[in-house]
């Protein structure tokens, strides 16, 4: 399992998006990619995508921009994964979103192992929430400044 740039990035945004939360002032994609070195175009992607799973939803007007659509503590890294991914599996066989059925479908003996890691991974990636990471982030931030 490998997730792509775009789950990556889209972390780091809502990371963003959390440490300002308390202050209720929304970020603009803007300056979220100065920030974070991200390109413009595919953090609009991004939060397109965010914004349609109801992760974050955008404020309008001249002080407008993206804030996150419910507190950061009930925003897993799982969720965020979901949104931009479809969800992860271990193999793709058992993958929810397969197009293909597996062709050994009813006689692997492995699909038992596949499936619990593919639990396992979807409990992992559920504990740790977006708030919490964003405490790690200012922590790391206080540090080396």
């Amino acid at each position: 399992m490998r997730l792509t740039t775009k789950t990556s990035y889209g972390i780091r945004a809502l990371i963003d998006l959390a440490i300002m939360h308390g202050a209720g002032k929304p970020l603009t994609i803007k300056n979220i990619s100065q920030r974070e070195g991200i390109s413009s175009v595919y953090l609009e992607q991004i939060f397109n995508k965010l914004k349609n799973h109801g992760i974050v939803k955008s404020v309008r007007g001249p002080k407008g921009g993206y804030i996150l659509a419910r507190d950061p503590e009930k925003v897993s890294v799982y969720d965020a994964i979901e949104a931009l991914e479809g969800g992860v599996s271990s193999v793709g066989c058992v993958s929810e979103r397969s197009k293909k059925k597996c062709i050994r479908l009813g006689k692997c003996a492995s699909k038992e192992v596949w499936d619990e890691v593919t639990r396992q991974i979807q409990k992992t990636l559920g504990s740790f929430s977006i708030g919490y990471l964003a405490k790690k982030a200012v922590e790391i931030d206080s540090r080396n400044n």
